[in-house]
């Protein structure tokens, strides 16, 4: 088989043309030298890339079409050249790479708070995805020869020094700079209990467990059952009146009753966090990363482009994406 498309790739044959009168599923939209899209191919792309169920008569669907196809036809591209040359993958890479997947996914899970195992996760992913582990498998095995495409063709991309500090000179705010914050907790008392309000302060000023008082007396459920933690707050993530009161307090201060929408807060600030930016030396493996990834895409693009010219695509009336001109 392989021998069979790199014998007819070598001598320039023509790509046959689409075809309009076949089955739904089979009929070709986009063919190239070495490979072809099929409906079929379309609308499962569709679904996994999160579009959705493809159909004709909706209103959406040449928009659609316009979206997935340059994807489509340039995954299909690269899977024609790992196939000519021979890019195969074995089964302990395809275990390696579910293994990462597991851990990934295992991470994100605890990282949200849920306390599963990386095979709970996985799993539990699986059903959310509604995919199999066959299938999974056999996703992964079609990808990694287009990911080594990518590493051939784009794999030594790397910014330059004067690229990795104008980045981090653009982006030191946006990216780099930790915003002043305060650390805090609160007891939330109703709009017709500011005089409870003033004898639980009384109470704290007296030494009075400022925990234990949230769990007995606040009406936030979400924090009452911390001891009123609310953890660490920037600018702007408060309403305006608490946000004045904890901006204006010192490690440690307790202020209050302090009247929101909410009711009447006792705030006690437990930590004080100063603006930071991070320095350059401590982010530059991070930047790297970034500029690599998108000097990578750039340079697997521009070659996606040449192969489009060599390989002669052609596509099914209605089916041409609009920048292929």
């Amino acid at each position: 088989m392989l021998f069979g498309v790199v014998f007819l790739v070598s001598l320039g044959c023509e790509p046959a043309e689409p075809e309009a009168n076949v089955e739904s599923g089979a009929k070709k939209v986009a063919t190239f030298e070495g490979g072809e899209v099929t409906q079929g191919e379309l609308e499962e792309f569709a679904q996994a890339s999160g579009v959705g169920e493809l159909s004709e008569d909706s209103p959406q669907y040449e928009a659609a079409v316009q979206q997935i196809m340059p994807q489509l036809v340039s995954i299909e591209i690269a899977k024609a050249y790992a196939q000519e040359q021979g890019i195969t993958v074995s089964g302990a890479e395809v275990d390696r790479e579910l293994a990462n997947i597991k851990e990934q996914v295992g991470q994100e899970a605890r990282s949200s708070g849920r306390d599963l195992s990386n095979q709970e996760a996985y799993e539990q992913a699986l059903e959310q995805n509604r995919i199999t582990e066959d299938q999974l498998r056999k996703d992964i095995r079609e990808n990694l020869p287009i990911q080594e495409v990518q590493e051939r063709v784009a794999g030594n991309a790397q910014p330059s020094e004067e690229e990795v500090q104008k980045f981090y000179d653009e982006n030191k705010a946006a990216q780099f700079t930790n915003p002043a914050q305060r650390c805090m907790r609160h007891i939330l008392l109703n709009k017709d209990q500011k005089d409870k309000a003033e004898e639980i302060k009384e109470q704290l000023q007296d030494g009075g467990d400022f925990a234990q008082l949230a769990k007995e007396s606040s009406q936030d459920p979400g924090s009452a059952e911390q001891g009123g933690d609310l953890g660490c707050l920037g600018k702007g993530e408060t309403v305006p009146e608490f946000e004045k009161a904890a901006f204006g307090a010192e490690q440690g201060e307790i202020v209050g009753p302090v009247e929101t929408e909410f009711g009447y807060h006792l705030i006690e600030v437990t930590d004080v966090r100063s603006e930071e930016t991070r320095p350059l030396e401590d982010v530059e493996p991070q930047i790297r990363d970034q500029l690599a990834a998108a000097q990578r895409d750039e340079e697997f693009q521009a070659w996606i482009e040449e192969q489009e010219k060599e390989r002669d695509v052609k596509y099914l009336e209605g089916y041409k994406p609009q920048q292929q001109g």
